[in-house]
């Protein structure tokens, strides 16, 4: 039964590929939600079972045909991969096998994979690997890292161990009411949500000037913390971001690092989309400098061909991700004396059982190396320059920056066009997907350039196909 189904799964993803790659079906059909369940009949299966064979068949046809589709040419919508198959692959081995990667014996083979990649995105950024034999760990103060569900927990961990190095006594005495952070206003929300969730609320918020391109200004820093401390507050950390969300904008790393440097301030860098351009010798120079940080993001569900989720923690010195969540957790079960031949996690998460997320990213850098992943990126990040450029010479269409990553916002010049009711029009008749944005307080287009298969010609085409919408009905 298993062998029969897995090639039913096989076949139906292989044709939902090529039809998606080929542009053969719309990238987006949306239906109300309760005719989704009608029409995939949830409550028959759920009742009686029996979804295998041809009932699985049908059903797989049905869903699949419901869902969207990154691969296709037209998807330019979030910042999620097209994930390449063996990623898949990957994902689909350590999901049977279940091998979780909290502690070593849960999965050995799946905490070595983790380990080994950490310390592989340990050296790209310029830091110092993790020794590999378990009785030379936690000797000197290498970098470590861990793999997390998603950036924005990845986020609140790293600013967890920001408040933990600044305030140790939070964990008996709770957190400080005078502490804060710098955050630039282009920042994800994760990170202001992070702040709520560790209790200190928004006024401890203090937000970074920025530029016309949303990047922070060195220059004006001094003037922010002088702030800080006239109120009678404690910087715990400045985030950075590599590239910022709306725009995929590069903050100068190089010149925050000297001043969080010269006032002991740890200096967290968001890297969840843009650190991949690490990989790049063409692009890399964005990054300059970030191999001073403390801490980095980088989610490989983004530009590494991964899929959802898997992103990387990563710190300089491992002993503030070692030391900064643990608490003396009263779990006898996990924490006793025993036989150390790997290493466990679990001191350097939120999540107390993760399943192993290291296939997710392995298995396509096995598959396509270090090389091509790097072409990809290249790829990617040119093609956006190449839209930016031709948008540029249409003389109803503007964009407000030159794009720094694969992020690219635009605006159709129509005064009486809305770009929120051009997407709901694009969206609606499922021929492109694309997202908008606020940045720099106005609301624009936005195109992720993603999926492998998207080539400047859709982009042509969807510059002529909001031509035509607007010409044709009032937006």
């Amino acid at each position: 039964m298993f062998t029969e189904d897995l090639k039913l799964v096989g076949k139906a993803l292989e044709n939902f590929y090529k039809e998606s790659v080929n542009g053969d079906e719309p990238v987006l059909k949306q239906q109300q939600m309760c005719h989704i369940m009608r029409e995939l009949e949830f409550d028959k299966y759920l009742g009686k079972g029996g979804l295998n064979g041809p009932d699985l068949e049908q059903f797989l046809e049905k869903y699949l045909r419901l869902n969207t589709r990154l691969h296709h040419p037209r998807y330019l919508g979030h910042q999620c991969a097209a994930p390449h198959y063996s990623a898949a692959l990957g994902t689909f081995i350590n999901a049977f096998t279940n091998n979780v990667t909290s502690i070593y014996e849960m999965g050995p083979a799946s905490v070595s994979m983790e380990y080994y990649l950490i310390n592989w995105m340990l050296r790209k950024i310029g830091w110092t690997p993790a020794p590999l034999c378990s009785d030379e760990m936690n000797k000197y103060g290498h970098g470590g890292g861990v793999l997390v569900n998603g950036g924005s927990l990845a986020n609140l961990t790293a600013l967890i161990l920001a408040r933990s190095k600044c305030a140790p006594e939070t964990w008996t005495e709770g957190s400080p009411s005078e502490l804060c952070i710098l955050l630039p206003s282009e920042s994800h929300y994760s990170i202001s949500r992070a702040v709520g969730i560790l209790g200190m609320g928004s006024k401890a918020i203090y937000a970074l000037e920025v530029d016309s391109e949303g990047a922070v200004i060195p220059d004006r820093l001094p003037e922010t913390y002088g702030r800080i401390i006239e109120d009678g507050k404690r910087p715990m950390a400045l985030v950075a971001n590599a590239c910022s969300t709306p725009a995929g904008i590069y903050d100068p790393i190089d010149e925050i690092a000297d001043f969080c440097e010269q006032h002991h301030l740890w200096l967290h860098i968001d890297g969840a989309h843009g650190a991949s351009a690490l990989l790049s010798d063409k692009f890399r120079y964005r990054l300059d400098g970030v191999g001073r940080a403390d801490s980095l993001v980088w989610d490989a569900h983004k530009l590494l061909q991964a899929p959802s989720l898997c992103a990387a923690l990563l710190v300089k010195d491992h002993r503030n991700l070692d030391g900064g969540l643990f608490v003396g957790e009263n779990a006898s079960y996990l924490f006793h004396e025993k036989e150390q031949p790997g290493f466990d996690f679990i001191n350097r998460m939120l999540e107390t059982t993760k399943s192993g997320l290291g296939e997710k990213l392995f298995f396509v850098l096995a598959a396509i190396g270090e090389e091509g992943m790097a072409s990809f990126i290249d790829r990617q990040y040119d093609l956006t320059l190449a839209a930016y450029d031709y948008i540029q010479q249409q003389p109803d269409f503007a964009c407000p920056v030159r794009p720094q990553s694969n992020i690219l916002c635009f605006e159709y010049l129509d005064k009486e066009a809305s770009q929120i009711e051009i997407r709901k029009e694009l969206i609606a008749k499922g021929d492109f997907y694309l997202t908008t944005t606020i940045f720099k307080g106005k609301r624009y287009l936005r195109l992720v350039f993603m999926s492998p298969e998207t080539t400047i010609l859709v982009v042509k085409d969807l510059i002529d196909s909001i031509r035509t919408l607007c010409e044709k009905t009032e937006i």
